[in-house]
């Protein structure tokens, strides 16, 4: 009781004046970027937005709480590595060597000390380090690069990164069979080599790619009029917000799930896997044409009386590539051939939203690379 306490007043010191009200926000806070971290976007949004209603100034707050608890990491990984020098002959010789240069007059630098023990490793066996977390996802990348200025170098500065994740990530891509054939086309490096050749870094910035560790998902509002009561006298008719949900999520073998429903993502996400009985989930197949920058989507499906065709182009959004897929169209063949159109006047685009607990995804041999 006596550590949460400590913790509590520390915080509340961290914050200033705003005492319980802007510690209740802060934690608010903390919750909906854990939210947002399991891709429970609509769930997130609520905190932030209950936390900024409290304090408008509390990711400022969080901010620099977080800068805090950091700092206290570091000093607490220093005294542990303090802790861990040997007490032999040679431990104690090292100390009154270190004695000895403070007392000629030397500064000892604290930035000239390694910030961790990866830093002590030479580029060679870090760069190893680097391809393996490559692989595992974008995102863990990313990270990896904002941990300190060497790593950084090693994750951007250098091309064999971009080739390891642009080799990983193309080879779960599927395409179009029947217009690879048609066009004499037995693998997509062809293409790959034409447009691109070995500029990897060019090629993820312009080449699309479907995404595996998380949901596309797209939230659509529209207005409905309702009818009044019967025997009202009323000259108003109500209006309904009808909002409902639409869910794509990929796999690497070409089929994909898709679900359309008025259920949020926080209740959808996490059990969102084809392995389940999921109730109006359908089990389709993808792939990507090879016209154009192989940018169109297509996701079929099919039941007993028509074949179902769902066109989607992949976008990015802001500074995320590859982020969103708009609609291009959709319809239905039926027995005869004739196609039907479906109308595309309420629906929305689909934004991409990372999961944490879908594991990274492998390459498959079997694609059409």
């Amino acid at each position: 009781m006596t550590g949460i306490h400590h913790d509590t007043h520390h915080e509340s010191h961290l914050l200033g004046d705003s005492g319980n009200v802007g510690l209740e926000a802060v934690n608010l806070w903390k919750r909906g970027v854990l939210k947002e971290k399991d891709g429970l976007m609509m769930d997130a949004i609520g905190c932030y937005r209950r936390a900024l209603k409290m304090d408008g100034e509390v990711e400022k707050q969080y901010r620099k709480l977080v800068h805090q608890e950091t700092q206290t990491m570091r000093e607490m990984e220093k005294l542990s590595l303090q802790s861990r020098l040997p007490s032999t002959q040679e431990g104690k010789e090292a100390e009154k060597a270190g004695d000895l240069v403070k007392e000629s007059g030397e500064q000892v630098e604290q930035n000239d000390l390694p910030c961790w023990i990866l830093e002590m490793l030479p580029d060679d066996i870090l760069k190893k380090i680097v391809l393996e977390t490559v692989l595992i996802s974008g995102e863990s990348w990313l990270n990896l690069s904002l941990t300190c200025r060497r790593f950084h170098r090693l994750c951007f500065r250098e091309p064999e990164p971009y080739r390891t994740f642009a080799q990983h990530i193309y080879s779960l891509q599927h395409y179009d069979k029947a217009a690879m054939a048609l066009n004499g086309l037995s693998s997509i490096k062809t293409l790959e080599e034409a447009f691109w050749g070995v500029d990897y870094r060019r090629m993820l910035e312009e080449r699309a790619y479907v995404k595996f560790q998380g949901c596309y998902i797209s939230v659509v509002n529209y207005l409905r009029q309702g009818a009044s009561a019967e025997g009202s006298s009323s000259w108003i008719n109500p209006v309904h917000m009808i909002t409902y949900y639409r869910y794509f999520r990929f796999y690497p073998d070409g089929s994909c799930l898709r679900l359309v429903t008025t259920d949020e993502p926080s209740n959808v996400v996490r059990g969102y896997d084809r392995d389940k009985d999921i109730k109006n989930a359908d089990l389709c197949h993808w792939s990507l044409s090879i016209d154009d920058d192989l940018s169109l989507l297509t996701i079929t499906r099919r039941n007993d009386k028509y074949s179902f065709e769902e066109k989607l182009r992949i976008h990015k959004h802001a500074h995320k590539t590859h982020q969103r897929l708009k609609w291009v169209s959709s319809g239905a063949f039926d027995n005869r051939g004739e196609r039907i159109d479906f109308s595309m006047r309420n629906e929305k685009p689909f934004s991409f939203s990372r999961v944490t607990s879908y594991k990274p995804v492998k390459e498959d041999h079997g694609g059409n690379r």
